[in-house]
């Protein structure tokens, strides 16, 4: 399970050098670093190499985000004696319950109701990672279906094998899960329960004196892993190039049903989820006011915030664009060809879809016990929405990859978990993505590679929208924060410059 607090100490020893070093890396002490300090005749443990070359000696308090101590850069050979350990555990007593006090103080001072929320962070049993990469080592994978011509890739059949077995090859001997949660565990982030439902999120403060609350939420089969590059750029932008009067306090939240949050009681989904978020932002934080942004399932969560709660919502911000029906008759000659591209595109790429809106425990059965399965799944919609010219690797990284994927496989609602939506499209939705005309100020990022159906004309949107920029992008798909970080900070920056 993930512990909400962790003091992890990591007795470190470089080479050519005699005394232990220490990084003490957030709240508590795990087994085996216990053990190692306890007894000196235990062999010191295998430490990932990025431990051993990090600065040793620093103390954060990551849940509390924020810097809360820097011990001497050295921990002297007397440690190293069997003296050591009152005089270590001693010190670390000291310096966790700083910790603790820290993140308790900087809980109850960042939000309206700290009482509902805790600090969290990502720390997997390796038990668990141990078993998922046994069910990948020893998963079958099938040989390789043809393609219909040979211009038609692998993928055209559903998946790469020659792909998939370099994927397994990486998973299993190069990719490190751990540095995978150092990443995750860069910003700070907590668990709320919200109507009592538990939401993970993300929430890091921008600089200036009032940066401007932004709720960022991913679609599938993304994760919060799709925003971790651009939380830099968003909440300190004199450091990345823009202006310090341009920055964000990000919120970032995991789905209902995805990576560390949980799932409402009820079968809805959209609406509950929106009224979710603006009770997250308004009355758990407290911002009275904020803008939004959302692509894929995120878009339709942002349209339904500007359209229920426009008092709160200032500003939205879409790369795909959720669109109303135009009866044939009513169609301008450009919105027949947006159309028809449309239909085709959902007739040939949006079997997912179907059995994931009409027979989800299909695939989740499929799934369930599968990693491989599960990356396949995965995988594949990364390769046929991104503007990756044909080459997935050029695009995102196998530790990128693996990350967004471990995060489904290690939910506590399972990769199922993350069919509710879909399902919830038919029985809640009814189909129906634009719940009324939307009043609220709204940007939109054309990105050349998002669903054909997703971008419509401009006039076509402003038949449901408030249209108030609308960007061609040069190049992107998808997943914008991850494909072009630049092109969408920045018009991130631009877009909302008047909600300020």
């Amino acid at each position: 399970m993930p512990s909400t607090t962790a003091t992890r100490v990591y007795p470190l020893s470089e080479p050519g050098d005699s005394e232990v070093r220490l990084r003490v890396q957030a709240l508590g002490l795990n087994r085996a670093d216990v053990r190692w300090l306890a007894n000196p005749n235990i062999e010191t443990p295998k430490l990932p190499a990025r431990i051993g070359h990090e600065v040793a000696g620093v103390v954060e308090a990551v849940g509390a985000g924020l810097m809360a101590y820097k011990p001497a850069d050295r921990v002297t050979s007397l440690l190293c004696k069997q003296a050591r350990l009152p005089v270590m555990l001693m010190l670390l007593a000291l310096l966790a319950g700083y910790a603790d006090r820290a993140a308790a103080q900087a809980t109850a001072q960042a939000f309206a109701k700290p009482e509902v929320v805790q600090p969290f962070r990502v720390d997997i049993d390796q038990k668990r990672i141990d078993a998922i990469l046994q069910r990948v080592r020893t998963a079958r994978l099938p040989r390789q279906m043809p393609a219909m011509s040979a211009e038609k890739a692998a993928w055209e059949t559903g998946a790469d094998i020659q792909w998939l077995k370099g994927l397994r090859q990486y998973w299993t001997q190069q990719f490190d899960w751990r540095a995978a949660e150092v990443r995750l565990n860069r910003y700070p982030q907590y668990k709320a329960r919200v109507d009592g439902v538990a939401i993970h999120f993300y929430y890091v403060k921008g600089e200036g004196s009032n940066p401007l609350p932004l709720l960022l939420t991913h679609g599938w089969p993304g994760s919060v892993v799709e925003f971790l590059d651009v939380i830099g750029p968003l909440t300190q932008p004199s450091k990345h190039g823009g202006r310090a009067e341009d920055a964000f306090t990000v919120i970032i939240p995991s789905l209902p049903g995805f990576a560390f949050s949980g799932l409402p009681a009820d079968v809805s989904f959209w609406n509950t989820t929106a009224r979710l978020w603006q009770k997250l932002v308004t009355e758990v934080i407290g911002h009275e006011r904020y803008v939004a942004q959302g692509g894929d399932a995120g878009s339709e969560i942002t349209v339904l915030l500007a359209y229920h709660y426009p008092r709160s919502v200032k500003a939205i911000h879409l790369n795909l664009v959720p669109w109303g029906h135009i009866p044939p008759d009513q169609q301008t000659p450009e919105e027949k060809v947006w159309a028809t591209n449309g239909d085709a595109f959902m007739a040939a790429e949006f079997d997912y879809l179907r059995l994931q809106v009409n027979r989800p425990m299909m695939p989740s059965v499929a799934l369930a016990d599968s990693p491989m399965g599960t990356a396949a799944w995965i995988a594949e919609k990364f390769y046929a929405w991104s503007d990756n010219h044909g080459d997935l690797d050029k695009t995102f990284s196998k530790d990128l990859l693996l990350t967004n994927i471990m995060l489904y496989l290690l939910s506590e609602n399972g990769v199922e978990g993350s069919f509710r939506l879909y399902r919830a499209i038919r029985d809640e939705l009814r189909w129906t993505f634009v719940p009324g005309r939307i009043e609220v100020p709204t940007s939109v990022a054309l990105f050349p590679r998002e669903y054909p159906m997703g971008r419509p004309p401009l006039e076509t949107a402003k038949r449901w929208y408030n249209i108030v920029r609308y960007t061609p992008m040069p190049r992107g798909g998808h997943f914008p924060a991850l494909e072009q970080p630049d092109l969408f900070v920045t018009d991130l920056r631009e877009s909302f410059r008047s909600a300020r």
